[in-house]
């Protein structure tokens, strides 16, 4: 299981990212807020933790989802 989860999520008349309440700056597309939310994650550091991105199916039913590379370094950085 997910340690955090980012979802994309429609905002502002185009997509975000979102990780609990926070969102990110409005992307033209859901793609595009996918690629976004994926950078972001591979700068989270968690630990040993993992992190997970959920975004509409493209079937347009429900969610999609994809487990998402992360910072497991140490680093306070």
């Amino acid at each position: 299981m997910a340690d955090i989860t980012y979802q994309v999520v429609p905002h502002d008349n185009g997509w975000a990212y979102k990780l609990g309440d926070t969102l990110s700056e409005t992307y033209a597309t859901a793609d595009e807020a996918i690629v976004h939310a994926k950078d972001a994650a591979s700068r989270q550091k968690i630990g040993d933790g993992d992190a997970l991105l959920a975004y509409p199916a493209p079937d347009g039913r429900g969610w999609a989802f994809q487990e998402l590379e992360t910072d497991k370094s140490r680093s306070r950085l």
